[in-house]
């Protein structure tokens, strides 16, 4: 009985420790997340409207 009970603390010790990795983990995305939300907050223009912006088209183009 006693071993069962040591089996059992040693697989709750590892079931919490897995838990608190998650946990972590979970923590981690969380703060990646609002940084990129941030981001996309204090420039909210689309990658595509950086090209155009870098790449202007010409109003002229076939004129002479």
């Amino acid at each position: 009985m006693e071993a069962d009970m040591e089996a059992m603390k040693e697989q709750m010790a590892t079931m919490m420790e897995a838990m608190m990795s998650m946990k972590k983990i979970m923590e981690a995305n969380a703060v990646a997340v609002a940084a990129t939300s941030t981001i996309a907050k204090v420039n909210p223009m689309p990658p595509s409207g950086l090209n155009q912006m870098n790449h202007p088209t010409s109003d002229m183009v076939g004129k002479d």
